[in-house]
Protein backbone atom coordinates (compact mmCIF):
# COMPACT_ATOMS: atom_id res chain seq x y z
CA UNK A 1 0.00 0.00 0.00
CA UNK A 2 1.24 3.40 -0.46
CA UNK A 3 -0.02 6.50 1.74
CA UNK A 4 -1.88 9.26 -0.41
CA UNK A 5 -0.52 13.08 0.41
CA UNK A 6 -4.17 13.48 1.29
CA UNK A 7 -3.68 10.94 4.04
CA UNK A 8 -0.46 12.16 4.95
CA UNK A 9 -2.27 15.42 5.58
CA UNK A 10 -4.88 14.40 8.11
CA UNK A 11 -2.10 12.48 10.08
CA UNK A 12 0.22 15.50 10.42
CA UNK A 13 -3.05 17.46 11.43
CA UNK A 14 -3.71 14.38 13.96
CA UNK A 15 -0.27 14.45 15.13
CA UNK A 16 -0.85 18.27 16.48
CA UNK A 17 -3.92 16.31 18.63
CA UNK A 18 -2.17 13.29 20.22
CA UNK A 19 1.20 12.12 19.82
CA UNK A 20 -0.58 8.71 19.16
CA UNK A 21 -2.97 7.08 16.83
CA UNK A 22 -4.75 3.39 17.23
CA UNK A 23 -5.74 2.66 13.19
CA UNK A 24 -9.03 -0.01 12.60
CA UNK A 25 -9.62 -1.89 9.77
CA UNK A 26 -11.40 0.44 7.22
CA UNK A 27 -10.78 3.97 5.64
CA UNK A 28 -11.68 5.60 8.88
CA UNK A 29 -9.02 7.99 10.86
CA UNK A 30 -10.12 9.23 14.69
CA UNK A 31 -7.65 10.67 17.34
CA UNK A 32 -8.41 12.54 20.79
CA UNK A 33 -6.65 14.75 22.67
CA UNK A 34 -5.27 13.63 25.79
CA UNK A 35 -7.84 16.11 27.81
CA UNK A 36 -10.75 14.70 25.27
CA UNK A 37 -11.37 18.12 24.31
CA UNK A 38 -10.97 17.48 21.06
CA UNK A 39 -11.94 14.37 18.93
CA UNK A 40 -11.85 14.54 14.97
CA UNK A 41 -12.27 11.82 12.52
CA UNK A 42 -11.77 12.12 8.56
CA UNK A 43 -12.66 9.32 5.89
CA UNK A 44 -9.24 8.78 3.83
CA UNK A 45 -8.79 6.88 0.46
CA UNK A 46 -6.89 3.93 2.04
CA UNK A 47 -8.63 1.28 3.31
CA UNK A 48 -6.29 -0.65 6.56
CA UNK A 49 -6.71 -4.57 6.86
CA UNK A 50 -5.41 -5.07 10.06
CA UNK A 51 -5.13 -3.22 13.66
CA UNK A 52 -2.60 -1.30 14.78
CA UNK A 53 -1.19 1.75 16.91
CA UNK A 54 1.59 4.39 16.68
CA UNK A 55 3.17 5.59 19.81
CA UNK A 56 4.93 8.34 18.05
CA UNK A 57 2.91 9.84 15.19
CA UNK A 58 5.31 12.19 14.58
CA UNK A 59 8.01 10.05 14.56
CA UNK A 60 6.46 8.01 12.01
CA UNK A 61 5.39 10.92 9.50
CA UNK A 62 9.57 11.33 9.62
CA UNK A 63 10.05 8.04 8.95
CA UNK A 64 7.89 8.46 5.85
CA UNK A 65 10.17 11.39 4.90
CA UNK A 66 13.38 9.05 4.54
CA UNK A 67 11.21 7.67 1.40
CA UNK A 68 10.40 9.25 -2.08
CA UNK A 69 7.48 7.27 -2.83
CA UNK A 70 7.32 4.22 -0.12
CA UNK A 71 5.26 0.96 -0.64
CA UNK A 72 3.96 -0.51 3.33
CA UNK A 73 2.98 -3.85 4.10
CA UNK A 74 1.33 -4.42 7.42
CA UNK A 75 2.16 -7.53 9.30
CA UNK A 76 0.58 -8.47 12.46
CA UNK A 77 3.08 -6.79 14.82
CA UNK A 78 5.06 -4.41 12.75
CA UNK A 79 4.55 -2.71 9.25
CA UNK A 80 7.28 -2.80 6.87
CA UNK A 81 8.21 0.25 4.71
CA UNK A 82 10.43 -0.47 1.31
CA UNK A 83 11.41 1.20 -1.83
CA UNK A 84 13.77 -0.47 -4.45
CA UNK A 85 16.42 -1.90 -2.08
CA UNK A 86 16.00 0.02 0.91
CA UNK A 87 13.28 -1.39 3.63
CA UNK A 88 12.52 -0.36 7.54
CA UNK A 89 10.42 -2.68 10.12
CA UNK A 90 8.25 -0.36 12.24
CA UNK A 91 7.01 -1.79 15.19
CA UNK A 92 3.47 -0.89 16.19
CA UNK A 93 2.92 0.57 19.65
CA UNK A 94 0.89 -1.31 22.73
CA UNK A 95 -2.98 0.31 22.55
CA UNK A 96 -2.48 0.96 26.36
CA UNK A 97 0.45 3.73 26.26
CA UNK A 98 -2.08 5.41 23.95
CA UNK A 99 -5.06 8.11 24.46
CA UNK A 100 -7.76 5.83 22.51
CA UNK A 101 -10.74 7.06 20.82
CA UNK A 102 -14.00 5.71 22.92
CA UNK A 103 -16.42 3.26 20.62
CA UNK A 104 -19.40 5.45 20.85
CA UNK A 105 -19.76 7.88 18.48
CA UNK A 106 -20.70 11.49 19.59
CA UNK A 107 -23.43 13.30 18.82
CA UNK A 108 -24.14 17.40 18.50
CA UNK A 109 -27.44 18.80 18.52
CA UNK A 110 -27.06 22.35 17.24
CA UNK A 111 -28.85 24.88 19.10
CA UNK A 112 -26.59 27.43 17.58
CA UNK A 113 -25.87 26.35 13.22
CA UNK A 114 -23.51 28.37 11.47
CA UNK A 115 -20.64 28.25 8.36
CA UNK A 116 -17.69 29.67 8.40
CA UNK A 117 -15.27 30.01 5.52
CA UNK A 118 -11.50 28.71 5.55
CA UNK A 119 -10.36 32.37 5.55
CA UNK A 120 -12.42 33.81 8.17
CA UNK A 121 -11.35 30.52 10.48
CA UNK A 122 -7.34 31.52 9.52
CA UNK A 123 -7.62 35.51 10.31
CA UNK A 124 -9.17 34.38 13.59
CA UNK A 125 -7.08 32.24 14.76
CA UNK A 126 -4.24 34.58 13.40
CA UNK A 127 -5.44 37.36 15.48
CA UNK A 128 -5.96 34.85 18.53
CA UNK A 129 -1.96 34.39 17.66
CA UNK A 130 -0.85 37.51 17.42
CA UNK A 131 -3.02 39.50 20.35
CA UNK A 132 -2.51 36.26 22.19
CA UNK A 133 -6.32 35.74 22.87
CA UNK A 134 -6.91 32.30 24.03
CA UNK A 135 -10.88 32.11 23.29
CA UNK A 136 -13.04 31.74 20.17
CA UNK A 137 -16.27 33.35 21.43
CA UNK A 138 -20.07 32.85 19.27
CA UNK A 139 -22.29 35.49 19.85
CA UNK A 140 -25.42 37.46 18.14
CA UNK A 141 -25.14 40.90 17.97
CA UNK A 142 -28.29 42.12 16.48
CA UNK A 143 -29.40 40.56 13.47
CA UNK A 144 -25.87 39.26 12.99
CA UNK A 145 -23.91 36.17 14.30
CA UNK A 146 -20.40 36.84 15.20
CA UNK A 147 -17.11 34.93 15.67
CA UNK A 148 -14.50 36.39 18.01
CA UNK A 149 -10.81 35.90 18.86
CA UNK A 150 -11.16 36.97 22.70
CA UNK A 151 -10.20 36.43 26.24
CA UNK A 152 -12.84 36.28 27.98
CA UNK A 153 -11.40 36.59 31.46
CA UNK A 154 -10.22 39.94 30.97
CA UNK A 155 -13.01 42.49 30.69
CA UNK A 156 -10.36 44.80 28.65
CA UNK A 157 -9.26 42.11 26.43
CA UNK A 158 -8.51 43.34 22.85
CA UNK A 159 -11.66 41.43 20.67
CA UNK A 160 -11.16 40.53 16.41
CA UNK A 161 -14.82 40.15 15.25
CA UNK A 162 -15.95 38.23 12.10
CA UNK A 163 -19.69 37.67 10.79
CA UNK A 164 -20.36 34.58 10.00
CA UNK A 165 -23.22 32.96 8.09
CA UNK A 166 -25.95 32.16 10.29
CA UNK A 167 -28.03 29.17 9.73
CA UNK A 168 -30.01 28.33 12.99
CA UNK A 169 -29.68 31.29 15.78
CA UNK A 170 -32.01 30.62 18.82
CA UNK A 171 -33.87 33.79 20.16
CA UNK A 172 -32.28 34.03 23.51
CA UNK A 173 -29.25 35.67 24.11
CA UNK A 174 -25.97 33.70 24.06
CA UNK A 175 -22.13 33.74 24.62
CA UNK A 176 -20.82 30.15 23.79
CA UNK A 177 -16.88 30.02 24.22
CA UNK A 178 -14.30 27.59 23.39
CA UNK A 179 -10.34 27.88 23.19
CA UNK A 180 -8.30 28.08 20.08
CA UNK A 181 -5.86 25.25 21.91
CA UNK A 182 -9.01 22.71 20.74
CA UNK A 183 -9.35 24.13 17.18
CA UNK A 184 -6.56 22.29 15.49
CA UNK A 185 -8.58 21.90 12.63
CA UNK A 186 -7.58 21.70 8.86
CA UNK A 187 -7.89 24.52 6.68
CA UNK A 188 -11.31 24.35 5.74
CA UNK A 189 -14.82 25.61 5.33
CA UNK A 190 -17.15 24.18 7.94
CA UNK A 191 -20.44 23.92 8.94
CA UNK A 192 -20.83 24.52 12.62
CA UNK A 193 -23.62 23.38 15.39
CA UNK A 194 -23.18 24.19 18.73
CA UNK A 195 -25.08 22.44 21.68
CA UNK A 196 -26.02 24.10 24.91
CA UNK A 197 -25.21 21.03 26.77
CA UNK A 198 -21.19 21.58 26.02
CA UNK A 199 -20.24 20.11 22.86
CA UNK A 200 -19.42 21.46 19.33
CA UNK A 201 -19.43 19.52 15.60
CA UNK A 202 -16.87 21.01 12.97
CA UNK A 203 -17.57 19.61 9.90
CA UNK A 204 -15.87 19.93 6.83
CA UNK A 205 -14.78 18.63 3.19
CA UNK A 206 -11.74 16.37 4.69
CA UNK A 207 -12.59 16.05 8.07
CA UNK A 208 -14.82 16.37 10.98
CA UNK A 209 -14.09 17.26 14.75
CA UNK A 210 -16.10 17.26 18.34
CA UNK A 211 -14.82 20.34 20.22
CA UNK A 212 -15.99 21.34 23.68
CA UNK A 213 -17.71 24.17 25.05
CA UNK A 214 -16.24 26.14 28.03
CA UNK A 215 -19.57 25.97 30.08
CA UNK A 216 -18.49 27.71 33.07
CA UNK A 217 -17.43 30.85 30.95
CA UNK A 218 -20.53 29.99 27.88
CA UNK A 219 -23.86 31.47 28.78
CA UNK A 220 -26.82 30.03 26.98
CA UNK A 221 -30.23 31.42 28.30
CA UNK A 222 -33.72 29.48 27.20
Amino acid sequence: MKISSDTLTVLQNFATINNGIQVKPGNRLQTISSGKTLLASATIAESFDVPFCIYDLSQFLGTLSLFDSPDIDFGENAMTISEGSTNLKYVYADPNTIVTVPEKRLECDGDIVFDIEAADMSKLSKAANVLNLPNFVITKHGDDLVASATDVKNSTSNNFRINVEAVTVPENEFKMVMRFDNLRLLPDDYRVKISSKGISHFDGTRAEYFVAVEQNDSEFNN
